[in-house]
């Protein structure tokens, strides 16, 4: 048995600091705090974030949230708690790589997000099956992608149609 005093941190970690025990709409609450959280950081903290640094950032999130979401039977007794909502923060990641942030793009990204991760195209519902905490994270990391491309479309879409006319 693990330390209870482990699976505390743990439980605290992967639900945003028991945020994730909200009952209603969790998931949404995961999204809208790390999108609030980068809203702040990148407009009132003065961070400027390069490409490169945004994907190793990205991929240290997705590491992360396995690594808290790993035992998810032993930690909250269930395969997919849905009081883990740091997988949230991973897709939101995932959703802004290469993409200008703006007021815009982040409530652009955060709909197109919970869209992606409510729906569950394909592959992000067969991410689920993966084991532990790759399959809580992997979903919202696929939901990152899709929405990151989505977005990319329209910003690409929205700036050929602007020089057109």
């Amino acid at each position: 048995m693990k330390n209870p005093i482990l699976i505390w941190l743990q439980r605290a970690i992967a639900s945003l600091l028991f945020l994730g025990y909200i009952p209603v709409a969790s998931g949404t609450i995961g999204s809208a705090v790390t999108v609030g959280a980068l809203y702040w950081f990148l407009y009132h903290g003065g961070i400027t974030i390069p490409a490169v640094y945004w994907w190793l950032l990205s991929l240290a999130v997705i590491a992360f949230s396995v690594l808290v979401s790993s035992r998810p039977r032993e930690v909250f007794g269930e395969d997919d708690p849905s009081a883990v909502i740091i997988d949230e923060c991973a897709g939101q990641f995932v959703s802004f790589l290469l993409v200008p942030i703006s007021i815009k793009t982040l409530i652009l990204g955060f709909f197109l997000f919970r869209f992606f991760d409510i729906i569950k195209p394909f592959p992000v519902h067969s991410m689920e099956s993966l084991d532990g905490g790759l399959g809580i994270v992997m979903d919202d990391v696929a939901a990152g992608v899709l929405t990151n491309v989505s977005m990319l479309v329209i910003l690409y879409g929205y700036h050929f149609v602007k020089h057109l006319l």
